[in-house]
C-alpha cells in the first residue's frame, strides 16, 4: 500500500464497485492474457502510417508547447482571465458581470459576443476556460490548460504546456435536440458559427499556444 497525501493508505479494494474485478470486463488488454509477440502484431495493427485529420482531431483537439520561463509564471499569467486579451487571436474587451463572469467580444465573427470564466487551481497548475458564443447560461465550450514542470519531464527549465478541448455537439449544425439559445444563434446568416472553424482549431490554438509562449519567453528575458 501507498501512502497519499500523509492522509490515508489507497487499497486495492477500492477499485472494486461490486466487487468486479478487472479481468472480467470485457476488452481490457493486459499482459496476463497476451504475450509480447502478440501484443506487438495488435501494436502494428493499430499503428497507421498517415492519419486523416478527421482521426487526430475530429473529436478531440490538443496542442502542446516549450515555454521558457518558469511554470509558476506561466500558470499565473494564464490563470488571470485579461491574459486572453493578449494570447488568443480574437477575444477582446472583457468586463466583469458578476460572479466571476466576464463578457467580452471575440471578432472571429461579426457582432459576437462571448462569456467566459477563468477557473485556476494552483496546486495542480491547471486552468479551465469555461466559456460560450452569445449567452452566459451555458458555458458549453471548454478550454482546458495544464503547465507543468519541463525539468523533470524534459531535463531543461521551463514549462511545458497542454491545451485540450472537446468538440461539443453545439459545434455541429446537424445537432437539432439544442437548446434555443444555441439554435437561434446558430442560425443566423450575418456570420460564421464557432464549430463551423473546428477542421481548423488545431491550427488556430497552435497560433495561439505560440502567442502565449512569445509574450512569457520575452517577459521573462526581459522583465
Amino acid at each position: 500500500m501507498q501512502l497519499r497525501d500523509n492522509l490515508e493508505l489507497w487499497t486495492k479494494d477500492s477499485l472494486l464497485p461490486k466487487g468486479i474485478k478487472s479481468k472480467e470486463i470485457p476488452g481490457v488488454y493486459v499482459c496476463e492474457d497476451h504475450g509480447i509477440p502478440e501484443a506487438m502484431a495488435k501494436l502494428n495493427e493499430i499503428t497507421k502510417e498517415t492519419y486523416s485529420h478527421e482521426e487526430i482531431y475530429g473529436t478531440y483537439c490538443t496542442v502542446s508547447e516549450y515555454i521558457q520561463c518558469p511554470v509558476d509564471m506561466a500558470f499565473k499569467y494564464a490563470a488571470n482571465i485579461y491574459s486572453l486579451e493578449e494570447w488568443t487571436f480574437s477575444t477582446r474587451d472583457l468586463q466583469h458581470v458578476g460572479g466571476g463572469l466576464y463578457k467580452g467580444v471575440d471578432y472571429l465573427a461579426e457582432n459576437t459576443s462571448i462569456y467566459i470564466r477563468a477557473e485556476a487551481y494552483p496546486d495542480s497548475k491547471v486552468v479551465d476556460y469555461p466559456c460560450a458564443w452569445d449567452q452566459g447560461e451555458e458555458l458549453w465550450m471548454r478550454y482546458h490548460f495544464r503547465f507543468i514542470d519541463a525539468m523533470p519531464t524534459l531535463r531543461k527549465p521551463g514549462t511545458v504546456m497542454f491545451w485540450s478541448n472537446c468538440k461539443h455537439p453545439y459545434y455541429e449544425r446537424n445537432v437539432t435536440d439544442v437548446p434555443d439559445y444555441i439554435s437561434k444563434n446558430r442560425e443566423r446568416s450575418d456570420r460564421i458559427w464557432v464549430g463551423d472553424f473546428w477542421q481548423h482549431f488545431y491550427a488556430g490554438h497552435l497560433l495561439e499556444a505560440r502567442n502565449m509562449k512569445a509574450i512569457l519567453e520575452y517577459r521573462f528575458a526581459n522583465g
